[in-house]
């Protein structure tokens, strides 16, 4: 990996890692899924009229946004709304590795190796450490559910990019996203009406805006965007890893700028979820030496 390919992936991890700082910022102003009609607003205008429809069916496009990004993003927020911390949000989140393994498994026939199975379960023991945690602080289990959610559906829309196969990263990302603005603005319409929703974005502050539109452009246009050129130019098992630094990232924000304190439970899970995160990435190097 040369010089820019590095810097560009270590810009990506650090975006999508304060990402959760600006949804904090944007949640002070609006409502959870008034945030998700506005981020996708701005993630499909102005190019939806510059980029051409990749050459995927309706049907998977329409599939493709509502897992990927409606599912997953109306619960994060919903978390955060509720008082999740960021840091926290971040790591549960990428239980979505092992949710996604487990779904091709069943779905597409895909292996299970045993590396897999053992971060699974260092991972499991890791979420069970945060809910004692949880239990025992000031925050309601409840809380930690919607994040829980959003895993399930970011693991379902991975396996939708599976079906999909090899387009436009870009093009793939605003296309595939119409579906997720359409049920962003029926659900804020209905739970808000059409005075509602206007009502809340008049309101908006210059803070509030910033965090939409970091969300929209920075964290969702570049982010996606440069992390799909990596991608395209670099083995999977040589760039994924690095987002391992994202929930690292965020958890280091949220105690410095949010000042989100965890406690020792709290962390114990942190530890235990990276170490399943870290045997299910790297593992298999070590297990296929033996």
């Amino acid at each position: 990996m040369n010089t820019k390919d590095l810097a560009t992936v270590l810009l990506v991890i650090f975006i999508w890692g304060v990402n959760f700082w600006f949804m904090k910022i944007a949640l002070d102003d609006i409502p959870p899924l008034i945030l998700g009609l506005l981020r996708f607003i701005g993630v499909l205008f102005p190019a939806v009229f510059l980029l051409k429809r990749p050459a995927v069916r309706w049907q998977l496009l329409a599939l493709y946004g509502l897992c990927m990004s409606f599912g997953q993003f109306s619960l994060v927020f919903l978390a955060l709304h509720l008082g999740f911390a960021t840091g926290l949000a971040a790591l549960v989140l990428q239980v979505q590795v092992f949710l996604t393994v487990l779904f091709a498994f069943v779905l597409l026939k895909e292996p299970v190796r045993l590396n897999h199975f053992i971060g699974m379960i260092s991972a499991g023991v890791g979420l069970i450490f945060i809910a004692v945690g949880h239990h025992q602080g000031n925050l309601s289990l409840w809380s930690g559910l919607p994040i829980f959610g959003a895993a399930l559906s970011w693991a379902s829309g991975n396996i939708v990019i599976k079906k999909i196969g090899q387009v436009d990263a870009l093009s793939l990302v605003v296309w595939g996203n119409v579906s997720a603005l359409v049920a962003f603005a029926l659900a804020s319409l209905g739970l808000y009406g059409v005075g509602g929703v206007v009502s809340h974005i008049a309101n908006l502050s210059i803070k509030g805006l910033i965090g939409v539109l970091f969300l929209a452009y920075v964290s969702s246009l570049i982010g996606y965007t440069g992390w799909g050129s990596l991608l395209s130019r670099h083995s999977a098992g040589r760039i994924t890893p690095f987002a391992l630094g994202v929930p690292v990232i965020a958890l280091l924000t949220g105690f410095v700028v949010l000042g989100e304190r965890l406690g020792v439970w709290h962390w114990a899970g942190v530890v235990t979820v990276m170490i399943g995160l870290i045997v299910h990435v790297f593992g298999g190097r070590f297990f296929a030496k033996r």
